[in-house]
């Protein structure tokens, strides 16, 4: 055999040093929890329409519906049910690259008896009622998390559950006007369906209502608005209410059947009363800040971050869930080459409509390997990435592969 060169040698033995080396900085410790929690319905985004403003609706619609019908622009009431297939009510555009982006706060009250005697579909007492009378008559699809920022980027749309008619339009009033004594109205549309039925989607975002014309009409899908927090709302989220008819004192209906609310569900597929979910994973340089009260939500700091320089920056990772579960474990990762640099399990507590749990290491070892990394969470049978980077400078963290 010929003799190895010395120099090429001690060049052999650096590369085969090398895969050890960065092993170790595949490892991170566990990491220390954060701060963490959950909101409640009444924490959440909720609407207080006064009777007044109600019937200041109800007497619009009626005169519009006059009109359209003298017009030949809506057909008489048809008897066959338009609400047997109902489709989701909110869309993503394109820019919220998120796994989710809602959860529900509030059901129909359906026992009529106030205040704080409450029944939604499921026999729970996810709604709520008020001491003038007024039973929650919608579902509340909130957005989560950072509603305000999400609201702001326009990122999220309403879209009609069932093909109709546009009966009313209200647009042009502010989006942050959360005093439940104010008297400003909300942005809405209202749609008229073949049967009469009628579905009101408040609380708009200012400018976004669709540009067709009252009496034209939409089909199931179509872009009707932005999610948004107009009229007395106390943050953004659309109020989805269907009614029996566009009169004053029309009954309200609950599109969700269950024990109590018997009979076929409307949509087209229901979703569960408790429909668990991760929303989004982030890394974060400092524990976020969701304490966004209306209407002042520069209070909501996010504290974004996705690249990472060892021994001298914190590293914070949160989920993000709507309807976590009590006592439901997730697992979290931190995977480096695919290989799992970290692991460890938590369960909540209670069960929250919204939740978040932040986990840091404060700050990152200043051993850990320059690249790719990926956060990763499972939650039942959903499994959630999120891509950051670690490195001296942007220049080395995208150098380097992960």
């Amino acid at each position: 055999m010929y003799p190895c060169p010395r120099p090429l040698l001690t060049a052999l033995l650096a590369t085969l040093a090398v895969p050890a080396a960065a092993l170790a900085g595949d490892r991170l410790p566990p990491p220390t929890l954060a701060g963490g929690g959950g909101l409640d319905a009444r924490s959440l985004p909720h609407d207080e329409m006064s009777p007044f403003e109600r019937a200041n609706i109800e007497r619009e619609l009626a005169q519009s519906q006059a009109l359209l019908r003298a017009l030949g622009r809506l057909p008489a009431p048809s008897s066959t049910s338009a609400l047997d297939a109902l489709v989701w009510p909110l869309r993503a555009r394109p820019g919220h690259r998120d796994p989710d982006y809602h959860g529900i706060s509030n059901y129909v009250d359906l026992n009529p008896a106030f205040p704080d005697q409450l029944l939604d579909w499921n026999c729970g007492t996810r709604t709520y009622d008020l001491a003038n009378g007024y039973n929650h008559a919608g579902v509340d699809y909130f957005l989560w998390p950072f509603p305000w920022r999400m609201m702001d980027a326009a990122l999220i749309e309403i879209v009609a559950v069932a093909p109709g008619v546009i009966l009313h339009k209200q647009d042009g009033h502010p989006d942050r006007s959360c005093d439940a004594g104010t008297a400003t109205p909300w942005n809405a549309v209202y749609v008229q369906h073949a049967d009469g039925t009628v579905a009101w989607y408040g609380h708009m975002k200012n400018g976004s209502t669709t540009t067709k014309a009252v009496g034209q009409p939409v089909v199931a899908g179509e872009y009707l608005g932005l999610v948004g927090s107009s009229g007395r709302s106390s943050g953004p989220h659309l109020h989805l209410e269907l009614r029996s008819d566009a009169g004053a004192g029309a009954g309200i209906i609950e599109p969700h059947a269950g024990a109590c609310r018997t009979g076929p569900t409307l949509w087209a597929a229901q979703r569960p009363y408790r429909d668990s979910g991760i929303n989004k994973l982030a890394t974060h340089s400092a524990v976020p800040n969701h304490n966004a009260g209306c209407p002042n939500p520069g209070q909501e700091t996010t504290n974004f971050r996705d690249h990472f320089r060892p021994g001298i920056d914190n590293l914070f990772v949160v989920p993000y869930y709507r309807d976590q579960v009590q006592g439901v474990a997730a697992t979290y990762r931190l995977r480096r080459r695919g290989n799992v640099a970290s692991q460890w399990q938590h369960a909540s507590p209670q069960t929250w409509n919204a939740s978040w749990w932040s986990w840091s290491w404060q700050p990152l070892p200043a051993a850990t390997a320059h690249g790719a990394w990926v956060f990763e969470a499972q939650y039942g049978d959903q499994v959630a990435r999120h891509e950051f980077t670690v490195g001296t400078d942007i220049l080395l963290a995208t150098t380097f592969g992960g």
